[in-house]
């Protein structure tokens, strides 16, 4: 990486077939979530995808300063974010605490539909994994429903130590536990 603002790509060599795993962190806000994790598993890719280019460029310098080849985040928004990703490519999706737009006219702005869904499934490898994690109750049920076929509910413990979001932090701390789960497609 030359310059942190300069890395708003994926890094080729990650999306080569014997690449490591690559997870997506998707809407990665300032990095919390996404640096930590890549410095716990140097084997896997940590991407982040955020809409707001200042925080891009947050991670992106974290990144390098840390010495975090196996972490990068590139600006993007939404379904087309995706669209860059080739198949089977991603080894794990991570989506946690999107915005929910609770309000029915707003609905539709909510990243997490039918299309969305269909793109994780295009770029999910075989046995990849999408983790889902949200505080709305009722967004949480949309997105259990548009699952509740072609994918299978797994244990959200996979073995490995994690990091918590930022958002997730703040919710523990206030003594909730938002609602998440782990699926792979079938």
């Amino acid at each position: 990486m030359n310059s942190p603002e300069k890395t708003h790509t994926i890094p080729s060599a990650w999306l080569e077939p014997s690449a490591q795993p690559l997870e997506i962190d998707f809407g990665c806000h300032r990095g919390a979530f996404l640096i930590g994790m890549a410095a716990l598993h140097p084997v896997s890719n940590f991407l982040g995808i955020e809409k707001q280019s200042d925080r891009v460029n947050k991670c992106n310098t974290r990144a390098l300063r840390l010495g975090l080849s196996n972490a990068a985040a590139i600006q993007g928004l939404g379904v087309e974010a995706l669209t860059i990703l080739p198949s089977f490519s991603v080894s794990t999706f991570h989506l946690y605490f999107p915005d929910p737009w609770p309000k029915r006219r707003h609905s539709s702005r909510r990243v997490f539909q039918k299309n969305f869904l269909s793109e994780i499934r295009r770029i999910l490898r075989p046995d990849g994994v999408l983790r889902l994690m949200t505080d709305d109750g009722p967004y949480f049920a949309e997105m259990r429903e548009l699952t509740c076929e072609g994918w299978l509910e797994i244990s959200w413990d996979d073995g490995r130590e994690c990091v918590l979001t930022a958002f997730e932090k703040t919710f523990r701390n206030r003594g909730q536990i938002p609602h998440q789960a782990a699926l792979k497609p079938v």
